[in-house]
């Protein structure tokens, strides 16, 4: 037997049943995909899609989890307005919502946008110094860089004078180097706690990301959004600053507080194995105008639903004026894409604002290869120059938001551990809407003239990228 068919014989009793696998386990577009590579890459195809394709995200994170919820239901607040809503469609958008998750709308909440680490990082180190009783903090990135420093100081500081801290942040994150916040919050005996800790450096463990950035004090003001704490979202300087970022992120207080208290002493049980049980006292927000309603929509890949994919479809089904979004990664799903180019063809203004480039030049090029499609659909895109803007925003129709810390890709919506904020609220969205306007205004169109007039070999480079859009 010659060594050729040493080679066939070898690639075939491996690539038939891989094969098999994505027959029996793909339901999505991918399986051509799958298919195509694994037969005309011997040994390379199987061995990729036994890294990347299997979806073992659901079944570890629900095993590792267990069958407790990750939300524990509250009741519902008897005096929410579906009545008051301006519209028919809105009224029909707010009972959907509410059937695809199961917590709450509540009212009596007060939500202020912070853009930028200038506003953001002052308001939550005054939150911490501040502190009387209780400081919990979930975050994906957290350093020991200039910016990290001052939040070490001062969870040092309250645990100090007796407050209670909590820290928990993401072993892939924040990474297992000298450099991450919690070995020197650790060290002054604070607890803290990594999520999915990488006792075997095995690939398929990055897709269980705990990937939330929130932070509670004393019961009575939360912290949630898209920010990390790194030097790059700050203002710092030297030769380990990376590129700048710009980000939003939101000072709440009211009823969601306990949605977010259940939030984090799920996270810090599943991590720590401990129950944990954070104060709730929501300080007085009566205010001259209406309350704002709001909920926390935490998902996972333990949450086979993906509720934020499903809200995202409800927003886009239902919008009857417009949709305005921000995102650092946009690569939505068929699904998404196909609900998006729908809702532009009802004549729907959709604008989309991405960065002009990313931190991951993959997901660039990935991006770029969907473009066409989309805007050939109505939908405009635009992109937005230095600094990278992280920002993650979802305004329709002037009245109903979506903000937190999930991107328009396959990761937030399916691989990661996510907490976004859904509000109905009038003086919010109009807030962000001027927000989004602020950032499409400084951002340049993308035409299909510009598509087209790329080189070849870039399209091909971009499309390529395209198969690996599941991925991202």
């Amino acid at each position: 037997m010659s060594f050729l068919t040493i080679i066939l014989v070898l690639h075939l009793a491996l690539a038939v049943p891989v094969c098999v696998h994505v027959l029996l386990t793909k339901r999505e577009t991918s399986a051509p995909t799958w298919l195509a590579l694994v037969l005309i890459s011997p040994f390379l195809g199987a061995g990729l899609y036994w890294i990347l394709g299997i979806n073992r995200v659901e079944r570890r994170a629900r095993r590792l989890r267990g069958k407790r919820p990750a939300y524990v239901p509250q009741l519902r607040d008897p005096a929410l307005p579906f009545a008051g809503l301006p519209t028919q469609q809105q009224r029909q958008m707010f009972h959907y919502e509410s059937a695809v998750h199961d917590a709450p709308f509540l009212g009596g909440n007060d939500i202020t946008p912070l853009i930028g680490a200038e506003q953001v990082f002052p308001a939550m180190l005054e939150a911490i110094n501040a502190a009387t009783s209780n400081i919990a903090l979930s975050v994906y990135i957290f350093q020991t860089d200039e910016v990290g420093c001052k939040f070490i100081n001062a969870l040092r500081a309250a645990h100090a004078r007796g407050v209670v801290v909590h820290v928990l942040i993401d072993e892939v994150g924040s990474g297992t180097g000298k450099h991450a916040a919690d070995r020197p919050l650790a060290a002054d005996g604070i607890p803290t706690a990594r999520f999915i800790p990488q006792k075997l450096k095995f690939l398929p463990v990055v897709n269980l990301r705990n990937h939330r950035k929130i932070m509670m004090v004393d019961g009575a003001i939360g912290f949630i959004g898209g920010m990390n704490i790194c030097l790059n979202y700050g203002h710092g300087s030297g030769r380990k600053r990376r590129e700048a970022v710009r980000d939003i992120h939101f000072r709440v207080t009211g009823p969601i507080l306990a949605q977010m208290n259940t939030m984090f002493e799920e996270d810090w049980r599943f991590a720590t194995g401990k129950s944990l049980r954070l104060p709730f006292a929501p300080c007085d927000t009566a205010r001259e105008r209406e309350p704002q309603y709001a909920r926390i929509v935490p998902d996972g890949p333990d949450n086979p639903f993906q509720r934020t994919l499903w809200i995202m479809l409800g927003a886009l089904a239902f919008s009857q004026k417009s949709v305005h979004i921000l995102t650092p990664y946009f690569l939505p799903n068929p699904v998404l894409s196909a609900a998006l180019a729908v809702t532009a063809l009802r004549g729907i203004d959709v604008r989309v604002v991405v960065p002009e480039r990313t931190d991951l030049a993959l997901v660039d090029w990935a991006m770029r290869a969907k473009f066409q499609d989309l805007i050939e659909q109505g939908i405009k895109i635009y992109t937005s120059g230095a600094p990278f803007d992280h920002s993650k925003l979802m305004v329709v129709d002037d009245v109903w938001v979506l903000v937190g810390s999930s991107n328009w890709d396959q990761r937030s919506l399916r691989l990661n551990f996510e907490a976004n904020l859904e509000c109905y609220d009038a003086d919010l969205a109009q807030v962000m809407e001027a927000h989004f306007q602020h950032t499409a205004g400084q951002a340049r169109l993308v035409s299909l003239a510009n598509i087209q007039a790329l080189p070849w070999q870039t399209r091909l480079r971009n499309n390529i990228a395209r198969l690996f859009v599941p991925y991202l």
